[in-house]
């Protein structure tokens, strides 16, 4: 039998059981797609990266325990990190990773891992009468980007105390929804959550891709050219966002909890 390298990596969070849990498998030659899936289920964790060297590049793919996913942002951010921390690659090199989504670089940049993302056009659309049923009340916006629901509330206790029918949420058409407020507490401009069962992924412990609309939205109406955003789940994390013309970097902390192998 053969084995794979893995280590479990928290991103967006200092604290060994906060943040948002990654899988980063280390693979010296290529496994098929079969054996990824295999793998994302067996690791107990929302999504599972792998990692391929190639000459001078690095092959990065995510796969949640359900499906492959186009872009994860814990999961780079996660594998960047382990990278970095493992010695394959030094901390004063930034690494690009080659993805289904295009290219991803990664820096590090004051004890943070910082990546950037797409930046998702948003298109403000009338609120449909089921999603004001399923959150419960009329929110202060919604828009629509080419994988999600991005929809303002109007207080952070909205936003924490939310329960989400994930069931009723097959009726949209989308990745997932988030939901989104202004932050009462000093320091923290935003706060946020975000649901994607399509993804197999009901509650997502902190999400980046999504900030990749968020970032530029709340920027402009903030009149702020980067902000912090918290994630309102129950293991929580930070994200520092920054919007450029073309894209968003977002960056996060990251923390090693677990190593270990998995026979394929």
């Amino acid at each position: 039998m053969n084995k794979v390298s893995y280590f479990i990596v928290n991103a967006f969070t200092t604290e060994l059981y906060k943040g948002n849990p990654a899988a980063v498998c280390l693979l010296d030659s290529a496994i098929s797609e079969s054996t990824m899936q295999k793998i994302a289920q067996e690791i107990p964790v929302p999504t599972t990266a792998f990692v391929q060297k190639k000459d001078n590049d690095f092959f990065l793919r995510w796969f949640t325990p359900a499906k492959e996913i186009p872009i994860c942002g814990h999961g780079t951010i996660a594998s960047a990190f382990l990278l970095w921390k493992q010695g394959i690659v030094p901390v004063n090199s930034s690494i690009t990773f080659q993805t289904l989504s295009g290219p991803l670089q990664a820096i590090w940049l004051n004890e943070l891992v910082e990546i950037t993302i797409q930046k998702y056009r948003l298109e403000e659309i009338e609120c449909p009468v089921e999603l004001e049923e399923w959150l419960g009340m009329k929110p202060k916006y919604v828009g629509k980007t080419e994988l999600d629901l991005i929809v303002e509330l109007s207080h952070e206790e909205y936003i924490a105390n939310f329960k989400a029918d994930f069931h009723a949420m097959n009726q949209f058409p989308v990745r997932g929804i988030c939901i989104t407020s202004r932050s009462k507490d000093e320091g923290i401009d935003i706060v946020s959550r975000f649901f994607s069962p399509a993804q197999g992924i009901d509650e997502d412990h902190v999400n980046g891709s999504t900030h990749g609309a968020l970032g530029p939205y709340w920027c402009e109406k903030l009149s702020k050219e980067s902000i912090v955003s918290k994630q309102l789940s129950k293991r929580g994390g930070l994200l520092y966002v920054t919007p450029k013309i073309k894209d968003v970097a977002i960056a996060g902390s990251a923390v090693r909890v677990l190593s270990g192998e998995i026979l394929i």
